[in-house]
């Protein structure tokens, strides 16, 4: 496969598009507030990604017009996680576990797709900013582990119907 650099952002952009869905469509299904708040958290992210991206793609735009061979490994797994996050917004019963886990995988994904683009890039800035967005993704996957060690440490809390009010009235601004 030959790809130029404008092929690289349409190939990111088009990974923030999707997760940004995913994102959307399993808070709409959520019944848990914090869940819905913190899905809906990480598609304004993906989306923040994508308008970086696309701001990135005109700046360096005529940067490197001959294509460049690539063979990006993580293709593969994109796909797969891709589909997982499809079957998973099409279950009528998901469980929150599925939600974590699904998601979880999806952002180390995007993080090594990223590191992959970013060493074909042609430009040191479109290296950086590749880098820079495989951080975040791995940011991303922290906040959602944190989230999923709490509902494996308390399920049985974590599965009531008051849990979501608890959240509320704690206050954690000590």
């Amino acid at each position: 496969m030959e790809i130029t650099d404008k092929e690289v952002f349409e190939i990111a952009i088009n990974a923030e598009i999707r997760a940004r869905e995913a994102y959307e469509k399993l808070a709409a299904l959520s019944a848990s507030d914090i869940i819905r708040d913190e899905l809906l958290f990480l598609a304004k992210e993906e989306d923040k990604h994508r308008e970086i991206i696309e701001k990135m793609a005109e700046k360096f735009e005529g940067a490197r017009t001959e294509p460049k061979k690539i063979d990006i490994d993580v293709m593969g797994e994109f796909r797969v996680i891709a589909e997982k996050l499809a079957e998973l917004v099409q279950k009528p019963d998901f469980t929150v576990d599925e939600v974590y886990e699904v998601s979880m995988q999806a952002e180390l994904v995007s993080e090594k797709l990223y590191r992959e683009l970013a060493g074909y890039a042609a430009t040191e800035n479109t290296r950086l900013v590749l880098e820079i967005l495989a951080d975040m993704e791995r940011n991303h996957y922290n906040i959602l582990k944190k989230q999923y060690d709490y509902i494996m440490r308390y399920p049985d809390i974590y599965r009531e119907e008051f849990y979501d009010q608890l959240m509320k009235d704690i206050n954690f601004n000590f």
